[in-house]
């Protein structure tokens, strides 16, 4: 299963895998004045528990790091991950006082 991406004129993008046709796990993002806000990831049912949604996150830190790019973890899964190792993420973790809680995850923006 190979990672594909996406990301269109409003700066709406997806890391994201197709099997036979259709879309089986995406990791969705916005970026803003270069900051990459990762507010969705997900993975089918059926496939749950392959280390997908972990590829998927290792697509968006090279490519958070390629583009010099500051990661909000709005999703909680970006957010458990940040937490596990802050210091291997330490370089593109945007942190804030009033930092994600990851509840967000799911939510599309608007626009």
């Amino acid at each position: 299963m190979d990672i594909q991406f996406k990301i269109n004129d409003n700066q709406l993008g997806s890391f994201y895998i197709e099997q036979e046709g259709r879309q089986v796990a995406e990791l969705d993002f916005d970026v803003k004045n270069n900051l990459l806000n990762a507010y969705h990831t997900g993975v089918r049912p059926e496939l749950e528990g392959q280390g997908i949604a972990a590829r998927l996150f290792n697509e968006m830190v090279i490519y958070a790091r390629e583009k010099g790019y500051q990661v909000i973890p709005s999703c909680s899964y970006i957010l458990a991950k940040f937490r596990r190792r802050p210091e291997e993420f330490s370089d593109i973790w945007h942190r804030t006082d009033d930092e994600p809680t990851g509840e967000a995850c799911g939510i599309k923006p608007k626009g």
